[in-house]
């Protein structure tokens, strides 16, 4: 659990921090795709793009993984987060985002248990490197907060802004926005993260993005690409 030296405003900071090597800021979510194919160019555009993700698949489904698994981390149930782990990895159709989440959450935990010390962390960890858990990042992520004595909507909030701030810094780099506008748009998104991560509280995942995923799909068939996703 949490400790005096890390209380949970610092915890969040830190988890959601781009210098966390995680390696979730190597990743686009599809911007890359929507960009080459000059369907995002603008802030506009990028803004309308992510909140869709967030109120459609990243809030019902990811958030809903990582309470679910919160829960059952500050219960010291691990059959629990594995369970949880299978489920939500079932809802990740494309095959290269999927493996990006794994490759991720695994790191995450990596990390996380290092500093924290936490047994069911640990238990989690051990599940995954030995195959019987995949890993994958919001089920890591909620064993992780939960390390870090986070709450569940503290931890949601991580979640969220890292996917934020993944797709803005993505569009960064690609040239698609300037660097005052993406700061625009993560302020603009306020109100969708907030709302969204009420969905910590529920207990069934759900996701309806088909164009998210198709863009996805596209990425992983091209030739050359910036991020991983």
């Amino acid at each position: 659990m949490g400790t005096p030296e890390l209380p949970q405003d610092l915890a969040m900071m830190q988890l959601a921090d781009s210098l966390f090597p995680s390696g979730m800021f190597a990743v686009s979510n599809g911007i890359e795709s929507l960009f080459q194919d000059g369907r995002v160019g603008s802030a506009r555009e990028l803004a309308s793009v992510i909140r869709v993700a967030v109120e459609q698949q990243v809030g019902p489904c990811d958030v809903v993984a990582l309470g679910l698994a919160h829960r059952s981390a500050r219960g010291g149930d691990v059959p629990g987060l594995c369970r949880t782990d299978s489920e939500y990895l079932s809802f990740r159709a494309v095959r290269e985002a999927r493996e990006a989440a794994v490759r991720s959450g695994v790191q995450l935990a990596r990390c996380v248990a290092q500093f924290s010390g936490d047994r069911v962390l640990g238990l989690y960890l051990a599940e995954a490197e030995a195959g019987r858990a995949s890993g994958i990042y919001p089920v890591s992520l909620g064993a992780c907060c939960n390390a870090l004595g986070m709450d569940r909507r503290g931890a949601a909030r991580v979640l969220l802004y890292g996917f934020a701030a993944s797709c803005v810094g993505a569009a960064l780099r690609l040239g698609a926005i300037q660097h005052f506008e993406g700061q625009q748009i993560l302020h603009g998104l306020g109100g969708a993260i907030a709302e969204a991560a009420g969905n910590a509280d529920a207990s069934r995942m759900w996701q309806f993005a088909p164009q998210l995923e198709i863009n996805q799909m596209a990425h992983e068939g091209r030739d050359s690409n910036m991020f991983a996703t």
